[in-house]
C-alpha cells in the first residue's frame, strides 16, 4: 500500500466578520445588476465575495460579501436597490468568513476541490457557497465555525507554516 501524497497549498486567505447579501431570483436580462453596482460604485465599497449562478426560470441568484462597515453605508438604500433589480428575495447573514485555499497543482490535481469540500461536511462545517477556479477554492462559511475549518483544513492540505 502506497503512502498517499498531501497536496501543498499556499497559506489561507481569510476574511472574517462579514455580512453576505443574497439577491435571489433577478432576471436573467441585461442591466439588471447594474443598481446594484451602481450603489457599490457610490459608496466605494470593495466587494469580498461574489458569486453568480442560475436560479432556473430564466432567473439568477448573486451573492456578495462586504464588511460590515460597508453593509451600513449599503443598508439604507439596499430595499430600493433589490426593487429596482427586480429580484424577489433579498436574504442576509451575519457573521460569515470567507476562506480561500490556493494551491500550485489545483490546476492539474482533479478532485482538490473536492478533497476540501468533503472534509468540511465531514467535520460538520456549514458551507453557505462555493466559488472555484482553475487554481483556487473558495467558500463562505459561519465565523464561529471559522477555527474548526482551519484545523480541518490543516490536516487534508500541506499549508506551509507562518515564519
Amino acid at each position: 500500500m502506497g503512502v498517499t501524497e498531501t497536496l501543498e497549498i499556499f497559506p489561507l486567505k481569510i476574511l472574517r466578520d462579514l455580512i453576505q447579501i443574497n439577491f435571489l431570483r433577478l432576471p436573467t436580462r441585461p442591466g439588471a445588476t447594474r443598481p446594484l453596482f451602481d450603489l457599490l460604485e457610490r459608496h466605494n465599497v470593495s466587494v469580498k465575495f461574489l458569486l453568480e449562478g442560475c436560479a432556473g426560470d430564466f432567473n439568477r441568484d448573486l451573492i456578495i460579501c462586504v464588511t460590515n462597515d460597508c453593509f451600513s453605508r449599503l443598508e439604507p438604500e439596499l430595499k430600493e436597490v433589490t426593487t429596482r433589480m427586480q429580484a424577489q428575495a433579498v436574504e442576509l447573514r451575519r457573521s460569515v468568513a470567507v476562506v480561500r485555499v490556493l494551491g500550485p497543482h489545483f490546476d492539474i490535481r482533479p478532485g482538490t476541490s473536492g478533497l476540501l469540500f468533503g472534509a468540511l461536511e465531514q467535520a460538520g462545517i456549514t458551507v453557505f457557497s462555493i466559488a472555484t477556479t482553475i487554481t483556487s477554492s473558495m467558500c463562505i462559511i459561519p465565523d464561529d465555525q471559522l477555527e474548526a475549518a482551519e484545523r480541518v483544513i490543516g490536516r487534508t492540505f500541506d499549508i506551509p507554516k507562518k515564519k
